[in-house]
């Protein structure tokens, strides 16, 4: 089972490939949706 994990920035676009996606963060990012 691979069990890697990658760090990527909100404002990156969305790769078919990320999975599943958390925000880490203690603000949320402007402009960027909640949905």
């Amino acid at each position: 089972m691979d069990m890697s994990l990658r760090i990527r920035r909100i404002y990156e676009p969305e790769d078919d490939g990320d999975g599943k996606r958390i925000l880490v963060d203690r603000l949320w990012p402007r402009g960027i949706s909640k949905n």
